[in-house]
């Protein structure tokens, strides 16, 4: 006997394997085969959700014309507004770790004197780094850290001013933290919702746009 796992000891290695996955798992819970196996415990399958949020944004800029770009009498700037944002994702959540896809934003702010839009679509991906926490830390597989690229356009406009009228079309940069609590079933899937603190950028030559977003975020997940 002992020759032969002497000879051959994948089972003996397997044995160790399984026993120590076991042994990760907090007192007083079972484990089975198939959950240490699965790829997908918290989210699975197509990810399809919604942002809305509110924060300080502040724009400035040129025309979008080349003669002007750069003169100083065409230039205008808004200081900080209050703006809000409504985003839409459709993602698949590839593992309980990362979801990636496609985003779209519209974001609307103003003051006294000035009034912007901004529009952007792009990539996203999710990442949610603390899911291997056990115990009394597994509350932190809610942690996730997120990232946006793709092309933007903005404006900024005088309300009560006569100054010229900034525009552009380019980069829409965002990044992020947020918090997801799962609940419900519905449509054979189930429902995540938490807050997230977003800050989203829009650069070009011709105009910027910088904002700071807190929002709620629903999602659901066509997978248990």
């Amino acid at each position: 006997m002992l020759w032969a796992l002497l000879v051959s000891p994948g089972p003996l290695l397997n044995a160790a394997a399984t026993s120590a996955a076991a042994a990760a798992v907090p007192v007083g819970q079972s484990v089975t085969a198939n959950d240490l196996e699965a790829p997908h415990r918290l989210r699975k399958g197509i990810a399809v959700g919604l942002t809305l949020g509110v924060g300080p944004i502040g724009a400035s800029g040129y025309p979008n014309d080349l003669s002007k770009i750069g003169d100083s009498t065409f230039y205008s700037a808004s200081g900080w507004m209050l703006g809000n944002s409504e985003s839409v994702m459709l993602m698949g959540a590839l593992t309980d770790y990362l979801s990636f896809g496609f985003w779209y934003t519209h974001e609307s702010a103003e003051n006294r004197d000035w009034r912007s839009i901004g529009n952007g679509g792009g990539l996203r991906v999710e990442v949610f780094p603390l899911i291997g926490f056990v115990g009394a830390l597994r509350r932190l597989a809610g942690f996730g850290v997120l990232a946006q690229f793709g092309l933007g356009s903005g404006f900024l406009a005088s309300k009560s001013l006569d100054a010229p009228r900034a525009a552009g079309t380019q980069s829409f940069l965002a990044t992020g933290v947020l918090y997801e609590w799962s609940f419900g079933r519905v449509l054979g899937g189930h429902m995540g919702a938490g807050p997230t603190l977003e800050y989203h950028a829009i650069a070009s030559q011709a105009f910027e746009r910088h904002g700071l977003l807190a929002s709620a975020r629903l999602v659901f997940y066509g997978g248990p």
